[in-house]
């Protein structure tokens, strides 16, 4: 029997965050509903923590034990035991508030929804900056069904209708970063209506270790594959021109600005940089031009204009102080 929402937690390793995420999953007040915890070979006591709430709430929590793929790939194996008209998916180290779902699933069922976006807080666990939220939705983008591609592209602050997303085939991309934009992106060119809920708080946790908030891996390069496969599958489905401007964007959002803050901060810096530019310049020449360049923010308008080959060296250089 088909439940009224799914979420799909993947866990790694993270025994000193877990208890505090399943803790507020448990205490949603909704009804019918399941948690999908899905243990990717943790070697640490994770799935002691897991165990404890499958027998407290043995009809809520199910336990799902594989071998070590990755995020991706807890994700993926999550989605074949899901049975809710909805799906969501939450980080293991994160958490949301007691109404995060009441607030979003009741949004989706009553105006019969094939998505519903919310807020995301960003805290640090040591305290080293402030709070702050980024907004789900880009409140500069007029067009509705355009505003999407230029928000955040994470699955975690969403509920997806599944026979949608089962229809489209979707699955994360097995032992790549950047796991969530092809998926979004995708889902975002297919859906019929989606709407847009800032109330309900989505703990999105900052903490030293997490993929992204390490130095330099190879695996940063792993945009460039993720980018590679978002437009073959626009093109192979007839959509890349119709988005055209909205994935131009995402270049320069993804490679010339947190791709670059991202990777001028290595020691790499010098052989990613000439691989990112001209990575954008192949498909979009001419992205200078881009409409929705206006919609940054003063400092990230003047980054554009002022870095490029000739200051990657002084930018290093401030990024790293």
């Amino acid at each position: 029997m088909s439940k009224r929402l799914s979420i799909i937690v993947p866990v790694y390793n993270v025994e000193k965050y877990l208890d505090e995420c399943l803790h507020s999953l448990v205490c949603q007040d909704i009804s019918d509903y399941e948690i999908i915890v899905v243990n990717d070979g943790s070697t640490d006591n994770s799935q002691e923590v897991i165990d404890r709430y499958v027998k407290e709430y043995p009809d809520i929590v199910r336990s799902c034990i594989k071998e070590n793929g990755g995020l991706s790939d807890a994700r993926n194996h999550g989605l074949q035991y899901a049975s809710g008209n909805y799906i969501t998916f939450i980080d293991s180290d994160d958490y949301v508030s007691e109404d995060y779902y009441r607030i979003m699933l009741e949004k989706a069922e009553n105006e019969d929804l094939d998505l519903v976006v919310a807020d995301m807080e960003y805290f640090w666990e040591d305290g080293s900056r402030p709070n702050f939220r980024q907004r789900g939705l880009n409140s500069k983008v007029t067009d509705k069904d355009k505003a999407l591609f230029l928000s955040s592209l994470s699955v975690c602050n969403k509920l997806f209708r599944r026979e949608l997303f089962e229809s489209l085939g979707l699955r994360f991309y097995k032992g790549l970063w950047y796991e969530d934009i092809p998926v979004t992106l995708m889902y975002f060119a297919n859906i019929r209506s989606y709407a847009y809920c800032p109330e309900p708080r989505y703990m999105y946790r900052q903490r030293k270790g997490s993929i992204l908030g390490t130095g330099y891996s190879p695996k940063m390069n792993d945009i460039f594959t993720i980018f590679d496969r978002v437009k073959e599958s626009f093109r192979s489905k007839g959509l890349f021109d119709r988005y055209r401007d909205e994935l131009e964007y995402l270049h320069i959002e993804h490679f010339l600005l947190y791709g670059a803050f991202r990777f001028l901060r290595s020691d790499h810096y010098k052989e990613l940089m000439p691989k990112t530019y001209d990575y954008v310049k192949k498909d979009f020449p001419e992205y200078k031009k881009n409409k929705y360049i206006r919609t940054l923010g003063i400092k990230n308008r003047l980054f554009l204009i002022l870095n490029n080959k000739a200051t990657e060296t002084f930018w290093h250089w401030c990024l790293t102080r």
